[in-house]
Parts: C-alpha cells; structure tokens; sequence
C-alpha cells in the first residue's frame, strides 16, 4: 500500500510544478527578443531636436459675399414679368423683370412732342423778323398814319361846324372819338413796325430757350423712367431668391416699393475674419492668407488680404480682416465658418514630434519608443506634451534632443525588441513621416 501511494504522488507533482511555470509567464509580459539569429523587424527613425517654438494661432471668421443685392423698381407700376427663376446665373444689364409699358412710353411721346415746339419756337426768335412781316407792319403803319390825318382834319371841320351851330354836340363827340382811336391805333402800329425792325429781345429768346432746355429735361426724365420700368442685373451674379410674380403692383412710394430678387455674386467672395490686437502687426505685413473650411479642411483657398480694420470692436476687442477670394467653383457659400492660421514666432525652443509616434495605453501616461543606437533595440520612453500644432505635438518633458524616434512600424514591436533602420541626417527635421519599407 505504501508502494502505491508513492507512486501515485509522483504525477501531483508534476501538476503543481505545471502550474507555477504557467502562472509565471502568463503574469508578466514577454521580450520578443529571441536567439541571436532573429532577424530584426524593419521601422523609420527620425532624430529627436529642438527647433524655435513658433506658435500657429487659429482665427474663425465667416464668409461673406463679394457682392449681394436685394434688388427694388426705382418707378410705380403693375409687374408685367418676371424673366428669372432661382439659381438662374445673370449677366450684367440681363433683364430681371418688368413693368407695364404703355403709360410710360405715353408719358416720353407727350414729352418729346413738347420739347418740339419749345424748340421751334426758340428756332423762331433766333430767326429775326422776315422780309414779308416787316412789309406788313410798314403798311399798317401807313394805314394807321393815314386814317390818324383824316381823322385829325375831320375833327377841325366838324369844331368849326360846331361852332355855327350846323353840328350837334354828339356828333362832334362821336368825331373826336374817332380822332382818339385813330392816333392809338397810329402808335400802335408804329411801335409794332420798331419792334419787327429791332428783332426779338435778348430776354425774350432767355425765356425760350429756357423753356426749350425744361422741355428737353423732362423728355429725359420722362425716357429714364420708361428705361426703369425694366429692372436689370447690376452685376453678374446667381438669383437666390424670387421674391414675387407677374401682377403684382409695384408703388415704390412711401415705402419704397418691393423687392424682386436676390441676387448674389458667387465668383469671388469675401472671408472675414477677427484678428486680435496681438496679431494685428502680422497680418498688416502679410500680403496673403490661407482659408479653410472649419468643416471641410479640404476646402481651402489662398486669398489676398484687400483691408484690414483700424478700430477694433468694442465688444471683443479684435480687428476686421477682410480677404479676396477667387470662388468660381462655388466651394465657399454665404456664411461658411471659416479659419485662418497665423504662426507666431515665441522666441523659445522646443521639442516637437508627430501626433503618429505617440502611443498611449489604457491608464497610463502616453509614451514614445526610441531605437538604442548601441544594441538597435526598442525602449520606451513616457513623454509628457505641451500643445498641437497641425500633425504635430510639443514635447514638455521626455526627450531632450538627438533620440531617434521610431515614427513608422512602432505597431510591430515592444520593449527590447531588435529593428533595422537606416540613421537619419541630423539636420533633418521631425516632421510628419515618409513610408517604411
């Protein structure tokens, strides 16, 4: 029996012994590192270095268009049609609508037809007297002159007929009334004949030939208000609203009538963006400025800087930058939120590596691996970060400078691993990386 026991101890211990071997290697992680024939795993290095620690500071503005109108009738009437519909693209001087024609074209026809007659009757005065009306006057002065003598010796004659009593006194009154007229119609005939030989007066042909020029004023106004009952695009530009229809009456006042369309330029349009006082400098010096979609990054534009503001906003203290952009595609809309970056130089130096080397896991501070040039194999080294400019991070605390950082194939090796890599130029920067082999 004792025989039996003993060897029915031997498989136990085995058992346990198992066990301890399996719980040691499962509780505490493994090297890849293997015999010396392993070939070591392929990763790219760039060299850790400072470089100025220049700030890139994100402005937000939005963007407005280069040219908008909401555009009105400038003269009453009834909407006769409308020749645009939404999205519609004009040209400028395209017709937009139009009004009711008649009274209008009435109103140039009674005006032309007045400014006729002024004229001819300036043409008049500036003609002088004919040869016929001056024989005309010269003979009804003759005659007045004439009947004026008769008249005067009838007048003799009747008195002294009077006087022996041969004459009744109304006859004789009836006779001087004849004298009287006849010398009146005399001077009058006489100072018409003055006047044909003297001309028109210099005031007279003033007064029509200022009457002319009123007549010809308001034949002009009278065409323009018959060209304004078209309404034409001031611009090219794309319709974005029709805001009413044929038949409707159009009375601009007192309120100034209502609106037609709204149209917009879209070819170029406008982004402005708040420029704290800080940055006010840069921007006054910098003759361009990229755009970016705060959605879309890859809505982006160069444009010119055409103003920038010289009084700040009262509520927020920034500036007002104004920049040109070219937007034949349409990518940029009214309204889009835009940014703009402005790098700031700071004067200090600083670590900075790509966002992709970072790897952080869960619970732990985030972390890096190097390359020991001595053995070429993986370490890691916690990092702790300052702030993100673009793909890249500052490293507060970490990395001093010269480590070689492992920025492509980090995903297929741990701590101690071997790797092969080519050594990068010193001089090279530790941008964003390039593909392993």
């Amino acid at each position: 029996a004792a025989k039996y026991n003993r060897s029915m101890r031997i498989p136990h211990v085995f058992s346990w012994l198992g066990l301890a071997v399996l719980c040691l290697t499962g509780c505490y992680p493994q090297s890849s590192v293997g015999p010396e024939g392993e070939i070591p795993r392929p990763v790219k290095v760039i060299q850790v270095h400072t470089e100025p620690a220049n700030e890139t500071l994100t402005l937000i503005g939005s963007i407005e268009p280069w040219q908008e109108a909401i555009l009105y009738f400038e003269v009453s009437g009834i909407v006769a049609r409308v020749f645009v519909e939404e999205g519609d693209v004009v040209e400028p001087g395209d017709p937009i609508a139009g009004l009711v024609l008649d009274d209008y074209e009435l109103g140039l026809s009674r005006a032309e037809a007045e400014l006729d007659a002024a004229e001819a009757k300036l043409a008049l005065l500036h003609a002088g007297t004919r040869e016929e009306d001056l024989d005309a006057a010269r003979a009804a002065y003759s005659r007045a002159k004439i009947r004026a003598a008769y008249w005067t010796s009838e007048l003799v004659r009747m008195t002294k007929a009077f006087r022996k009593n041969a004459l009744s006194a109304s006859e004789l009154e009836q006779t001087r009334r004849e004298s009287d007229a006849a010398e009146q119609e005399e001077l009058l005939r006489k100072a018409q004949l003055k006047k044909a030989v003297a001309g028109p007066r210099k005031e007279d042909i003033d007064a029509a030939a200022a009457e002319a020029e009123a007549r010809r004023q308001a034949a002009a106004l009278a065409a323009r208000q018959l060209k304004k009952a078209t309404l034409r695009a001031p611009f090219r530009g794309r319709v974005e609203r029709r805001l009413l229809d044929a038949g409707a009456y159009i009375n601009v006042f007192p309120t100034g009538g209502a609106p037609v369309v709204h149209l917009v330029d879209r070819d170029q349009v406008d982004a402005v963006v708040s420029v704290p006082e800080a940055l006010f400098s840069h921007f006054a010096d910098e003759p361009q400025v990229e755009i970016i979609s705060a959605v879309n990054t890859d809505i982006r534009a160069g444009g010119k800087i055409i103003a920038l503001g010289q009084v700040a906003d009262r509520a927020s203290g920034t500036y007002q930058l104004r920049v040109r952009l070219a937007n034949t595609d349409g990518r940029f809309t009214s309204g889009m939120v835009v940014t703009a970056e402005a790098k700031v130089e700071s004067g200090r130096q600083a670590i900075k590596i790509p966002i992709s080397s970072l790897r952080r896991a869960y619970g732990q501070p985030p972390h890096v691996l190097l390359v020991d040039p001595e053995a070429s194999q993986v370490i890691v080294q916690e990092v702790q970060l300052g702030p993100i400019a673009g793909d890249r991070v500052e490293v507060s605390a970490g990395l001093s400078g010269g480590e070689l950082l492992i920025v492509r194939g980090q995903d297929r090796v741990i701590a101690g691993d071997r790797v092969k890599y080519e050594r990068p130029d010193p001089a090279s920067a530790a941008r964003s990386p390039g593909s392993v082999p």
